[in-house]
């Protein structure tokens, strides 16, 4: 965006996403008002008209949510109680279970060598 130029009573804040847009902020003291404008590129698309006190207000406004902005956010709050306790049953439980692996070999049966050392191996039923 070129900035047209602004008289020593105003001045500009760019939008940090480009495009051209930005807010001039220019006094009247004819009028006794604050000024701001929307533009994008060098076309206004908007403007309101401050009081003073308006404009004071403004100023309160985004000090507020600046500071709260300021302020990281708390950690995410973990429920306790019931989930904690669903968490250690499944941990128990997974614990106690037997290994799909293991309880195939348990239905097919004993497996022992056969044939001496280094012989081949076989199931005993």
């Amino acid at each position: 965006m070129t900035v047209p130029a602004v008289s020593r009573m105003g001045s500009w804040v760019l939008d940090r996403r480009g495009q051209g847009r930005g807010v001039r902020i220019t006094r009247h003291p004819d009028l006794h008002a604050i000024n701001l404008s929307v533009w994008r590129e060098s076309v206004c698309v908007g403007t309101v008209h401050l009081s003073p006190a308006d404009a004071a207000e403004v100023v309160q406004a985004l000090t507020t949510q600046l500071a709260e902005l300021a302020v990281p956010p708390p950690p995410p709050v973990r429920p306790v109680g019931r989930v904690d306790e669903l968490e250690a049953r499944i941990a128990q439980l997974e614990q106690r279970r037997t290994p799909r692996w293991r309880r195939a070999l348990d239905r097919l049966g004993d497996v022992r060598p056969s044939g001496g050392p280094g012989g081949p191996t076989g199931i005993v039923r």
